[in-house]
């Protein structure tokens, strides 16, 4: 079963989530593969402290073939991304813009343009001691995040079958990552922190999840009173199932990359891991 942990904004708490339920579920014997596809700051590993095989992650670049360029400029026309730049006897693919999308290369009449690759970034992988880790990490200034993800996704495609449970650490946001971590989850779990900019970023991410026919639970962080989340759960049928005190020793030991504790009820979670809300 692959398991959602999303964020409306960083700091929200889903890593310390995560780190939480991978735990709950280990020691209930139960095989769990963590998957941090926070791709652009991935810190699952600050706490697991495993060591990571890596292995490069290539993707599509177009590579100009200058004997046979005409400069008609009918690739960077047709470029979606303005990733081309075209001019008399000058021709530039910019690696930021890339999307990677072969149009360029496809709509060349004189096969000028042919493939090549470059590096976006890269996958650790930890097989020792459950619960296991496989992680993606972008290059620093790439863009292609979502591109990333899915390339992790299809690396826990070929392992699935070796576990109870993928716990999938999500980028924060309503963005394509975030989008690509939880279109085809199981169940979602919906971090956020018991703060008015908190709350407002919920509101946007229930939206996203609503638009996508995602339906998820949600775990208060931070928690001091709840009114705000109570009363909009109430209103739009969303589940509570879990809240995490604003308690200062969390944080500690947050900082410290230490072992994380929480009186979080994971009884209710299991429920709704497996589909019981009764």
């Amino acid at each position: 079963m692959r398991i959602a942990v999303v964020s409306g904004k960083g700091g929200a708490g889903k890593t310390t989530f995560t780190i939480l339920l991978s735990d709950y579920l280990t020691n209930m014997n139960k095989r769990v593969l963590v998957a941090d596809l926070d791709v652009e700051e991935p810190n699952v590993n600050l706490f697991f402290k495993k060591h990571l095989n890596y292995s490069d992650i290539d993707t599509y670049f177009p590579k100009h073939i200058q004997e046979n360029c005409t400069y008609c400029k009918e690739c960077a026309e047709k470029c979606l991304f303005n990733a081309l730049i075209v001019a008399k006897d000058f021709w530039l693919a910019v690696p930021e813009l890339c999307h990677s999308c072969k149009l360029c290369e496809h709509v060349c009449r004189f096969s000028a343009i042919v493939e090549d690759k470059r590096k976006i970034g890269e996958i650790g992988k930890s097989f020792e001691n459950l619960p296991h880790l496989i992680e993606g990490q972008l290059n620093i200034g790439e863009s292609l995040a979502t591109a990333l993800i899915e390339r992790v996704k299809n690396e826990i495609d070929n392992i699935k079958d070796n576990y109870d449970f993928i716990l999938m650490d999500a980028p924060p946001g309503t963005s394509c990552p975030a989008i690509e971590t939880c279109k085809d989850a199981d169940r979602i779990i919906v971090v956020a922190e018991d703060t008015p900019f908190g709350f407002s970023d919920f509101k946007v991410l229930s939206a996203m999840l609503k638009e996508i026919k995602k339906d998820f639970t949600l775990v208060i962080n931070k928690f001091t009173d709840g009114h705000d989340f109570f009363e909009y759960a109430e209103e739009n049928d969303i589940d509570i199932m879990g809240i995490i005190p604003f308690d200062k020793k969390i944080v500690e030991d947050y900082a410290t990359g230490g072992k994380l504790k929480s009186n979080v009820n994971f009884e209710d979670i299991l429920m709704y891991i497996y589909g019981d809300k009764n």
